[in-house]
């Protein structure tokens, strides 16, 4: 019925065949591998390596075994499913770290409102909306947050404003929009507790989209926190596309000032930085000194977040040039076009074939047609 499989050092029972009551995605591997890094740099930056973290919809348990057996923290595992519980205290005491790790057969939503945890990890399979509430009340320190919902956070279908209170568009760079969203909705729901989000690290992959943000306390905090929410205008007959605070709403223009077509609004959603470079250093050392299954790709996304511009969205490089009729080059020799040019450019760790820059769209193509 079980198999045993291994993920970093740790060794974990899983169901030789999908269930309905236990899950178990191997495809998170890549997932888990940053968390661990990014937990152990997260504790690394604090005063007492002793912090308390929960696990909250853990099916197998194997996030929560690694975070106790490969960071070292007290770790709650929880499932609502009775054969995912006991699978999770069979691996428990597999990797033997009992005295650090706990299991819980509970409702997530009931145990995060009864606890406050240091660390509070959602990994939901769909939307992390239902258990949100009870995540942002309970955290004191890191939240870190999945969502696998990535249609209505993208704009594909509908749902986005019914699930996060926001309206998505699905332009080229709604991988970033979807990671956008869910933290304006992250954000709204700790401010009402008084507390502030901070994004450490904030990346996607294939299907799935993740968080991992720092929690501070204060009514201040809380409202400076607010204010980095905005929208996104995007004209979709000539690309052109930009970001303005919630306050400047009134003031946006309705029409393209490029083409003079509809301007379409996005939000409200996170407009400021998604990611912390010095944190993002710290958890590439953590990546690099580590056993870990998926290292190679894990060291890529977070070394390409170290350098990517905080913008919030991109441009397709082919779609760009197929809207120009021209044949498409290296990014990397439109990135130095753009440098060359006054700009600041970069790379994005959403996709291989886009870029970020700080020029508008009339530049960006004016740099292309002169390459």
């Amino acid at each position: 019925m079980f198999s045993e499989t291994k993920e970093g050092t740790t060794r974990i029972l899983v169901p030789k065949q999908p269930t309905k009551s236990i899950f178990y995605n191997p495809k998170m591997e890549l997932c888990r591998d940053i968390d661990i890094a990014s937990v152990a740099a997260f504790v690394s930056s604090l005063s007492s390596p002793h912090q308390t973290y929960i696990d909250a919809l853990a099916g197998t348990g194997v996030r929560g075994i690694r975070i106790a057996k490969e960071v070292g923290l007290s770790v709650a595992i929880n499932d609502r499913s009775k054969p995912a519980y006991e699978l999770i205290t069979r691996n428990i005491d597999l990797n033997a770290v009992e005295e650090r790790a706990t299991a819980y057969n509970e409702n997530a939503n009931v145990l995060l409102l009864q606890n406050k945890y240091d660390f509070v990890d959602l990994d939901p399979f769909g939307s992390p909306v239902p258990f949100l509430d009870a995540a942002c009340k309970s955290v004191k320190k890191l939240l870190l947050v999945t969502a696998t919902d990535t249609a209505p956070l993208c704009g594909a279908h509908t749902g986005g404003l019914r699930k996060y209170a926001a309206i998505p568009l699905n332009t080229e760079y709604h991988k970033e929009m979807a990671i956008r969203i869910l933290l304006g909705r992250v954000t709204r729901d700790l401010c009402k507790y008084d507390r502030a989000i901070q994004p450490l690290l904030s990346y996607s992959k294939s299907h799935f989209i993740r968080l991992i943000a720092r929690v501070e306390k204060g009514a201040k905090k809380a409202d400076d926190c607010m204010k980095r929410l905005g929208f996104i205008a995007h004209c979709f007959a000539c690309g052109n596309r930009f970001a303005f605070y919630g306050y400047d709403m009134l003031n946006t223009e309705s029409k393209c000032k490029l083409c003079g077509a509809k301007i379409r609004i996005a939000g409200p959603l996170y407009i400021e930085a998604i990611k912390d470079k010095g944190f993002c250093e710290l958890v590439h050392n953590e990546l690099e000194h580590r056993e870990l299954g998926k290292k190679k790709e894990a060291l890529k996304i977070v070394e390409t977040c170290v350098n990517e511009l905080d913008i919030p969205y991109y441009y397709e490089h082919h779609a760009v040039c197929k809207a120009l009729k021209v044949q498409p080059t290296t990014i990397t020799s439109l990135i130095d076009a753009l440098h060359s040019n006054g700009y600041s450019a970069s790379r994005t760790q959403f996709s291989d074939t886009a870029f970020k820059t700080d020029a508008g769209m009339e530049e960006v193509k004016g740099v292309l047609k002169g390459l």
